[in-house]
């Protein structure tokens, strides 16, 4: 039977999150920008995820997912390499090589390709490791809190709430009620005219206006995000993705829910069926022009988190705007 001690796993669940942090804000599961795509960046990202990966105590982590880690660390190696043979080209050029030199490297091409040769490592890392953090009844806590004990007090088919007795960073004991409700995506849905699917519905605790916002729902247990972006997609626009990338990924309401949201571009859409819930029987779709979507989500038309957070995110992507 695998044994896991209490404060190794706690100390691992801690650092898977801040692993995750780290591959969900860099690239190649982030988006590159021009500033990340200099050479020197890319062996810096590199070296930080590895670095994270590294700092995640291996006793305190199951088998299965331990494996997945160590995959993930060998498909960063020939990046590190590469890393390191740049940084042998720099002392040799000295001044040629700072700045956009850089990207005279010979081996340039080369350390962009086995970075993103490293993506499916990485995100199955990623994948594996948020689930870990996220295995415990009462999960990982912020450093300086402790949790003394965890309890449901309303358990209903959407969502649950507990209550925790803890111990606060200022070292008094208090308590602390909060909700845990399903893992959801907002997809960025960009179809070959450079339209982005919006839609417009009404919300229950939004009553006066109808809220404008990307396509998107709930993680179903034991779903995955990929899966559950695809599904949403197609279940309320008719349009499957052809392929999806990760954008990144939201806390909406870190003081008082524990739940993410899982922010991804869609292209190389192809018709599937709309198959809408009795809840989204006022539904409307319309294609707008990305730069519409990115206006919209700076002028303050789309203010649901999500979906404007994807917007933001995705816009190095999409056709470009010209704001005001």
């Amino acid at each position: 039977m695998e044994t896991v001690s209490t404060d190794s796993s706690n100390e691992a669940r801690q650092r898977a999150w801040d692993a995750c942090v780290e591959l969900t804000t860099r690239p190649p599961l982030a988006p590159r920008t021009p500033v990340a795509a200099v050479p020197g960046q890319v062996a810096h990202d590199a070296t930080v995820i590895s670095q994270a990966l590294a700092a995640i105590p291996a006793n305190g982590l199951p088998v299965g997912v331990a494996a997945v880690v160590d995959r993930a660390r060998d498909g960063l190696g020939p990046v590190l390499d590469l890393g390191g043979e740049l940084e042998r080209w720099r002392a040799q050029q000295g001044s040629a090589a700072v700045g956009e030199g850089e990207r005279q490297w010979p081996l340039y091409a080369q350390l962009v390709t086995a970075f993103d040769e490293a993506k499916p490592a990485l995100e199955m890392a990623w994948l594996a490791l948020d689930a870990f953090a996220r295995s415990s009844s009462t999960g990982p806590v912020p450093r300086g809190w402790a949790t003394l004990d965890s309890r449901v007090i309303h358990q209903g088919p959407y969502l649950t709430v507990r209550r925790d007795d803890v111990r606060r960073p200022d070292g008094q004991e208090d308590f602390y009620e909060y909700i845990e409700v399903a893992d959801t995506v907002r997809i960025v849905a960009l179809n070959a005219l450079g339209e982005v699917a919006l839609l417009e519905d009404h919300f229950y605790l939004q009553p006066v206006h109808p809220v404008l916002h990307l396509p998107g729902g709930g993680v179903e247990k034991g779903e995955g995000v990929q899966v559950a972006a695809g599904r949403e997609l197609e279940q309320e626009t008719g349009w499957r993705p052809g392929r999806l990338e990760v954008l990144g990924r939201i806390d909406p309401l870190p003081g008082t829910a524990r739940t993410t949201t899982h922010l991804l571009l869609a292209t190389d859409l192809v018709r599937g069926r709309i198959d809408r819930e009795p809840t989204e029987a006022g539904m409307t779709m319309r294609w707008v022009p990305a730069a519409e979507a990115v206006r919209l989500a700076h002028a303050g038309g789309i203010r649901e988190a999500g979906s404007l957070a994807a917007i933001l995110l995705a816009q190095p992507q999409l056709p470009p705007v010209q704001l005001p």
